[in-house]
């Protein structure tokens, strides 16, 4: 079977521009180490100080993969649109989409290691989420396909809950996933794509709202699918 000259260029494309985000990401850190190490090589102090650089290290690296990750994802215009996509590299949706996920994703994870919502939330911002104000994201939420989702004001979305905007059965479909203001999205919830959740609606833990499901405002929800079993009164 033979490969087009697109898909070639596509999958180096796959391993190449993420060896320079991350290369890029890594030179802060990197170069700060160095110095440090330099600075202070065979002095007692050093020793002292080591669990702090490290620490500090630790910052600079993260800050250094948000921005990286960020300016290449908006850079190389990434953040993919709604609709129905072939999975295959011949697809120019399906390579962003993919090419969007190697840059974003690795470094969403290592954010998870710091509970610090507005950190994430901020990440996520400059990837195109639309976040608002006073949104918590607890331990280890997963935030599949960031520019197609959107979470209102003062929401909160439970530790291990996972919000997507894709999936993928014969093709490749991208829906936009809506949160409104002052939900509480349960403890392993799983949010499918194409959900549209009303204002002041809370979904229980565990719960799976199926795709394209319209959730009413002020409404709680819980089961696998979900169903109505209460307001919010």
């Amino acid at each position: 079977m033979k490969i087009s000259l697109v898909v070639a260029i596509r999958v180096i494309l796959l391993f190449i521009i993420p060896i320079i985000t991350y290369g890029i990401a890594l030179l802060p850190p990197t170069i700060f180490l160095y110095f440090i190490i330099k600075t202070f090589l065979l002095q007692p102090l050093l020793l002292l100080l080591l669990p702090f650089i490290l620490m500090l290290d630790y910052f600079i690296l993260l800050f250094s993969l948000i921005f990286s990750s960020a300016f290449f994802i908006n850079v190389l215009h990434l953040k993919y649109e709604e609709g129905i996509y072939e999975q295959n590299l011949k697809e120019k949706m399906y390579f962003k989409y993919n090419l969007y996920f190697i840059l974003y994703y690795p470094v969403y994870r290592i954010l998870n290691f710091i509970v610090y919502p507005p950190l994430k939330s901020f990440y996520l911002r400059l990837i195109g989420a639309k976040i608002g104000r006073r949104v918590f994201l607890s331990l280890n939420e997963i935030i599949f396909d960031p520019c197609l989702i959107e979470i209102g004001d003062g929401t909160m979305i439970g530790t291990r809950a996972m919000v997507l905007a894709h999936i993928g059965e014969e093709k490749l479909t991208l829906k936009k996933t809506k949160i409104g203001k002052n939900c509480i999205i349960g403890t392993e919830a799983l949010i499918m794509p194409g959900v549209v959740i009303e204002d002041n609606v809370v979904i229980g833990a565990k719960s799976l709202v199926p795709k394209n499901a319209i959730l009413k405002k002020g409404k709680i929800y819980a089961g696998i699918p979900i169903k109505e079993i209460g307001g919010r009164d």
